[in-house]
């Protein structure tokens, strides 16, 4: 099975060690389903990454290890979305 996780999901994944997130996460690191992402949103986690918010929460090393792990999933060039919703929240 092929899974795009959400940006949020990996963050809170980082944030909240054995919370679901962190659950989902594990999971596809134990190969238990394949991630699909896009070179979008691997630009995306480095970008939010330095947001003022997120960087008193997350470590950078973590950051870096999940980016590098990311990168060795299905990495498309773009992901085509059908339906997208800006959050308002995901701003500096």
């Amino acid at each position: 099975m092929r899974v795009v996780l959400d940006t949020n999901i990996l963050f809170s994944a980082l944030i909240s060690p054995h919370g679901a997130p962190d659950v989902i996460y594990r999971a596809w690191r134990a190969a238990r389903f394949e991630v699909v992402t896009s070179r979008m949103q691997l630009d995306e986690i480095r970008r939010a990454s330095l947001y003022p918010k997120l960087q008193a929460v997350l470590q950078p090393a973590k950051v870096g290890t999940m980016i590098n792990n990311l990168q060795r999933a299905v990495v498309l060039e773009r992901l085509d979305i059908q339906d997208e919703a800006n959050d308002p929240d995901d701003c500096r």
